[in-house]
């Protein structure tokens, strides 16, 4: 199973990350003196790890009846998802979030860190509803599985949470310590049990 699991990981992270760059475009402009300062001074601020900026483009968005913005979209999945107590809401509650992030987008190092950490975690739960419903069609024992899929559906509660806070909340809040953003101090051991358990 952990050999499985290993492989599986290895996958979702390579598929992510081919996922995750894109080409950009650029518009030629005359260079000046301060265009060169200023561009130095925008490239310096996205390359530090903790600042973050919305490059979000929500356009085909609507649903919820909420405002089309990273901030109302992560604060409503933080309300709603935290409500969820059915085993069977999980996986498909952490789709939806997995398929709209198409819509809302951030540069920054550690934030992208945290939001590759949500995908990751939907994606496990996935393999994990898929092999119970085998398993469950085989009368196999699925009790270890189905705890798998609670600690990965609570991971993924307590990250939709803290990215609210960063979000929302300029990082001011009560926290489960699950961001990089924020220097959490459960990062580690969440990110042990997605890629290396």
């Amino acid at each position: 199973m952990k050999l499985i699991k290993l492989a599986f990981t290895g996958l979702l992270v390579s598929g992510l990350l081919t996922e995750c760059t894109k080409e950009e475009t650029k518009v030629e402009q005359p260079k000046t003196d301060e265009t060169k300062v200023e561009q130095v001074k925008k490239e310096a601020e996205v390359n530090e790890p903790k600042n973050w900026k919305d490059v979000s483009t929500p356009e085909g968005f609507n649903s919820y009846g909420i405002e089309p913005t990273l901030e109302a979209w992560i604060a409503y999945h933080a309300e709603d998802i935290a409500k969820t107590t059915d085993v069977k809401e999980y996986y498909p509650k952490a789709e939806r979030i997995r398929n709209e992030m198409k819509y809302f987008r951030i540069q920054g190092e550690d934030l992208q860190k945290d939001f590759q950490n949500l995908q990751v975690l939907q994606l496990y739960m996935a393999n994990l509803v898929f092999s119970i419903s085998g398993a469950e069609e085989q009368g196999i024992e699925t009790a270890e599985t189905y705890n798998e899929l609670e600690k990965s559906f609570s991971y993924f509660t307590e990250l939709v949470h803290d990215l609210d806070i960063v979000i929302n909340h300029d990082g001011k809040g009560e926290t489960f310590g699950v961001t990089h953003q924020l220097n959490g101090k459960k990062v580690k051991e969440m990110e042990t049990f997605i890629y290396i358990n």
